[in-house]
């Protein structure tokens, strides 16, 4: 990774390319060799272009997918991003989850995405 490129201005530019939903500027962050895990899930999507597909039916499955950093934490061969995201399932009804995504770096490239979420709780009625 050079002295100019921070894990932050990476996280940042990874999140405007999701918030985009655009899979190819997603996939040129990515190392040939990388990874994507959905804990709770025992599959593992290996190389670009399974994670590439993958990717596309995140956004098919919840259109309007949108995330809102929250915190985010790392250094220069990974980052911690903290985020709510928001989107609608096929049918239109709206879905808010709480997302931790361990991503690992190498020179300034994605090698994995640990992704790790739970569907949020509405406010407790007063």
């Amino acid at each position: 990774m050079s002295a100019q490129q921070s894990y932050k201005e990476i996280a940042t530019r990874y999140t405007a390319a999701w918030n985009a939903h655009d899979i190819p500027a997603i996939m040129a962050m990515h190392v040939d060799d990388t990874s994507y895990r959905r804990h709770g899930s025992a599959r593992i999507f290996r190389g670009k272009e399974a994670v590439a597909e993958q990717f596309g039916k995140d956004f098919s499955g919840l259109p309007g997918l949108k995330f809102e950093p929250v915190s985010l934490h790392g250094s220069d061969d990974h980052f911690v991003a903290e985020s709510i995201i928001t989107a609608t399932t096929p049918d239109g009804a709206p879905v808010t989850m709480e997302l931790i995504d361990l991503i690992t770096l190498r020179d300034g490239k994605v090698v994995s995405k640990d992704s790790y979420f739970v569907t949020s709780r509405p406010p407790r009625e007063k």
